[in-house]
């Protein structure tokens, strides 16, 4: 038992707390860190939700506290208290791992964008456009957010110059300098 301000609280139920106020913060404030290990990024990693982000450690932390201040209560033992602890706040947690990617992450990640729909949209330059040689607009849509697309144009246009979608030629939108 530890003694906070008068209080006298568990050990499983002082890391509950602590966890529940981390996945508060984590919810109210959006992700407070990357806690990435490595720094090369391989080519064919794929988007997704890390099943150790901040969020399912917080919850993975809650869950275990929670357990186990109940299996303390009902005096599981010291030995299978913190074994059903464990196992219970990974089940818990990769649940929610799972529920975060399938609902959240997979669903953002499929969004299409119809290149039909882009015609008169206006974008900006990434990679310099010039006639013969495609380049790269970003345009905003509602569908996907920003969305890199491949350009051509009849002129030289430059990074960071703004343009507006003319047509839709093959798999790359035709512009022109706004």
């Amino acid at each position: 038992m530890v003694d906070i301000l008068g209080v006298s609280l568990s050990a499983y139920t002082l890391v509950m707390l602590i966890f529940f106020f981390v996945l508060i913060v984590v919810l109210a404030l959006g992700d407070i860190g990357d806690f990435g290990i490595g720094a090369d990024i391989d080519a064919d990693v794929t988007a997704g939700l890390s099943p150790i982000s901040l969020p399912v450690i917080a919850v993975f932390g809650t869950a275990f506290g929670a357990f186990g201040t109940l299996f303390e209560a009902f005096e599981y033992g010291v030995l299978l208290t913190p074994i059903l602890s464990v196992a219970l706040g990974s089940l818990t947690a990769g649940g929610v791992w799972a529920l975060m990617l399938n609902v959240f992450v997979k669903t953002q990640a499929e969004t299409k964008v119809d290149f039909a729909d882009l015609v008169g949209y206006k974008g900006q330059v990434m990679i310099p456009i010039s006639p013969g040689h495609p380049g790269q607009v970003v345009v905003i849509t509602e569908a996907r957010g920003r969305t890199l697309l491949q350009a051509i144009s009849e002129q030289s246009i430059g990074t960071d110059e703004h343009v507006m979608v003319d047509s839709i030629v093959g798999n790359s939108v035709k512009v022109h300098r706004v």
